[in-house]
């Protein structure tokens, strides 16, 4: 049976701002520090290095870790770049230092959309404004050539680094998941029943066989496609009390699900 459940996302629309940058300000070891609005605990982005007018060049990763709404005050770990990997060409070793400038939520108006069909799929993509599908065909083939039936978090965040994809939704549940593509962090939660019963594993793709390793993590095909997005989904987001009322509320308190989280009642 056909289930519509029709539902405007008006508040995904704050995630697909323009990329937030600010300067570092403290730096101590692999933290530091910026003054900035509208950040969350995840987004992930880089460090720029502005050698003159006309060179600059990105030194680092960034995430968020802290955010302080009373001053704005941001906590962000850094870590070594990763977006351009070429062993063939030389690359800098470059520390941040304050007055690099922190870019942000950088990539989020591509998106990645994992749906258990084609109904849903257009259902979802049709209603959120603003941003530039990649269809998951794309993703499919990039599973293919990694010999991954069942698609891991690794999978989904090299494939948006290679690809500049800054979100990815994931919709299971009843709801429709808004990550940050390259920390998988949950930065939002919309209720989106799915539109129809059907199921399609590992997600829906006009491409009819993904090739499989084999053996390793991952060449195995998907069994079930909700219980496996959900477990991946609370694995990687285990300190979040706002995830973990939502799958205790859903689910009741003796869900397996909740053996992921560390928030204690």
């Amino acid at each position: 049976m056909m289930r519509i459940w029709l539902i405007t996302l008006i508040t995904c629309s704050v995630l697909n701002a323009s990329p937030i940058t600010a300067p570092l300000l403290d730096i101590e070891q692999n933290r530091a520090s910026i003054i900035a609005e509208n950040l969350q605990v995840g987004m992930s982005g880089f460090i720029v290095r502005q050698f003159d007018t006309d060179h600059s060049t990105i030194i680092a990763n960034a995430r968020v870790e802290q955010t302080n709404p009373a001053n704005n005050r941001t906590i962000l770990t850094i870590s070594q770049y990763d977006g351009l990997h070429q062993d063939a060409l030389p690359g800098g070793n470059w520390t941040p230092k304050p007055s690099d400038i922190a870019v942000l939520a950088y990539d989020y108006e591509r998106a990645l959309l994992i749906a258990p069909n084609d109904d849903t799929y257009d259902a979802i993509t049709k209603s959120i404004s603003g941003v530039e599908w990649v269809h998951p065909d794309n993703y499919a083939s990039f599973l293919s050539y990694e010999g991954h039936q069942t698609p891991l978090v690794d999978d989904f965040k090299s494939y948006c680094t290679a690809n500049s994809v800054g979100l990815l939704y994931i919709q299971s549940a009843e709801n429709l998941f808004t990550l940050d593509c390259k920390s998988f962090t949950v930065l939002q939660t919309t209720p989106f029943a799915a539109v129809s019963e059907k199921k399609q594993t590992p997600f829906y793709t006009r491409i009819p066989t993904i090739r499989a390793a084999w053996w390793g993590e991952g060449s195995s095909s998907l069994d079930s496609y909700e219980p496996y997005y959900l477990d991946i989904i609370a694995l990687n987001n285990s300190k979040s009390k706002e995830l973990y009322e939502l799958y205790k509320g859903k689910f009741s308190k003796e869900s397996a699900l909740l053996r992921y989280f560390e928030t204690k009642e």
